[in-house]
């Protein structure tokens, strides 16, 4: 065969966190449009793969409330090649991970994800063979997964660093004589996963020919590509975007063409009926419980990714006062990653409030001394202005802090109620169980003794709204304020 014969299309999406339905306000494609894409292109042409990168079975109602079982059924149907998990992946822990991958029709792929006997929970890599050429193909998990998911979800589970990792599966595909290795990772490019980045595995590990990344939703114009090196791709995230990679080989030079769909040339894909007739059936067990009105605003409640990571918001002074007062806690705090979504004005429903906060985490309680409170601070705010998941959000307690002091230094001001921090005193602590099995990175909480549980934070707050509804007013005063922007007001 002539080796410019050989041509292939790799169709990639990532970080869908459960958004299968057509949303033309939030522009995500949803399952069916995208299935009728895919479909489309099978009939046009052949080889064509269709990968996933991971965080797809938690999030939106629809898949959540099956417990990742809805997502299984249309992942299967829009018909997946390969997957590789994401640390959201793990929210119902990994037993349930494991028995929904073996219900997928989808490869599922991670070389660095290992049991403490040192077997792996899922296939390492695989090969395909397309036009007469061998592709390599193996997946990556972010380490971060210890820290970005529940840790009792993944007790008894080790992450392996993807860069030494990622070099061994090179040496062992190229042993089985590919043309072509492709990693597909859940690994990201923020610098707050430096080391563990597709990045540093694209830097520091030859041989590889496409990464195909997820984790940190970037689209794929922000990825920074260093000449000679591997490309690297990433789709967003939410079904906003679809990727599409073209390889060929011609007179044997590798040629990459990435390039990547936006919604708005996707909206007027023809939709596959048979995921359509799907999706319209999984909305409708599911209607009755989501569509029940739970409270009213007449403000828009702030609840966006790029907002709770940096600062706080209306809504989330209203969900930690929620806490508050289930609680009776001297305090509230919650992490800024535990909110996903904002809700408009009017009627609130059950809907609203299960995907500004999706993780289904319960809350419970700690006894925590001032000191370890401060740690909590700091390490909440020590990369700010940059945005991070656990960027603190609270209730009960105020704190002003200067971001051009040193990080671990920074905290200048605390009070808990009305009065000064007391950093040899025990406070009680309402947090959420992610935070207190140290997610996060937030050791210390982890670390300290549990006073109580108490239902889950969407059932706290849907039970709270009515106390407060109709919403009016976006002026609740400040619990964390930066004291540069303090001085400017």
């Amino acid at each position: 065969m002539n080796c410019s014969d050989f041509n292939i299309k790799i169709v990639y999406t990532g970080d869908i966190h459960g958004r299968f339905l057509y949303d033309e306000i939030n522009k995500s494609v949803g399952a069916s449009r995208l299935g009728g894409y895919v479909s489309d292109l099978r009939t046009s042409r052949k080889n064509i793969l269709l990968v996933d990168t991971g965080d797809l079975l938690h999030g939106e109602t629809m898949v959540t409330t099956s417990r990742g079982d809805a997502a299984v059924r249309l992942f299967n149907l829009i018909g997946y090649d390969y997957l590789v998990p994401g640390n959201h992946d793990f929210n119902y822990g990994y037993q349930r991970l494991i028995k929904l991958s073996r219900a997928m029709k989808a490869k599922v792929l991670a070389a660095n994800i290992i049991f403490s006997n040192g077997k792996f929970l899922f296939k390492q890599n695989d090969t395909v063979k397309i036009d007469g050429k061998r592709i390599g193909i193996f997946g990556l998990t972010t380490p971060e997964t210890a820290i970005k998911t529940n840790p009792k979800n993944i007790e008894g589970i080790t992450f392996l660093d993807p860069v030494r990792v990622a070099d061994e599966q090179v040496k062992k595909l190229r042993e089985k004589e590919v043309d072509l290795i492709i990693a597909i990772t859940h690994l990201g490019v923020d610098n707050e996963s430096f080391g563990h980045r597709s990045y540093d595995v694209r830097d520091k590990v030859l041989g590889i020919d496409l990464i195909i990344d997820g984790h940190s939703h970037t689209e794929l114009k922000k990825i920074r590509q260093t000449p000679a090196a591997a490309q690297i791709v990433s789709a967003g995230a939410y079904l906003e975007y679809v990727g599409v990679v073209g390889i060929s080989i011609i007179n044997g030079q590798k040629i990459i063409t990435p390039k990547s769909i936006h919604f708005d040339d996707l909206k007027s894909q023809r939709p596959d009926m048979a995921l359509e007739k799907v999706i319209v059936n999984i909305s409708k067990k599911i209607a009755h419980l989501l569509d029940k009105i739970v409270g009213e605003s007449r403000v828009y409640l702030e609840g966006k990714k790029s907002a709770v990571r940096t600062r706080e918001t209306h809504l989330t002074k209203i969900i930690t006062d929620a806490v508050l007062k289930e609680t009776g806690a001297d305090l509230v705090f919650l992490n800024g990653g535990s909110f996903r979504s904002s809700i408009n004005s009017g009627s609130i429903t059950m809907n609203d409030v299960l995907s500004v906060s999706p993780f289904n985490n319960f809350i419970v309680t700690k006894k925590i001394k001032g000191l370890n409170i401060l740690k909590m601070l700091e390490w909440g705010l020590d990369k700010y202005p940059s945005p991070t998941g656990s960027f603190p959000q609270i209730s009960g307690m105020y704190c002003a802090f200067d971001d051009k002091a040193k990080a671990g230094r920074r905290v200048k001001i605390i009070r808990i109620g009305d009065l000064p921090i007391d950093y040899t005193k025990e406070y009680t602590v309402a947090t959420n169980d992610f935070i207190a099995h140290g997610g996060d990175g937030y050791k210390v909480v982890k670390d300290s003794l549990e006073a109580g549980e108490y239902s889950g934070l969407n059932e706290i707050v849907a039970n709270y709204l009515p106390s407060i509804s109709p919403i009016t007013r976006d002026d609740l005063p400040p619990r964390i304020v930066c004291i540069a922007r303090l001085n400017k007001m």
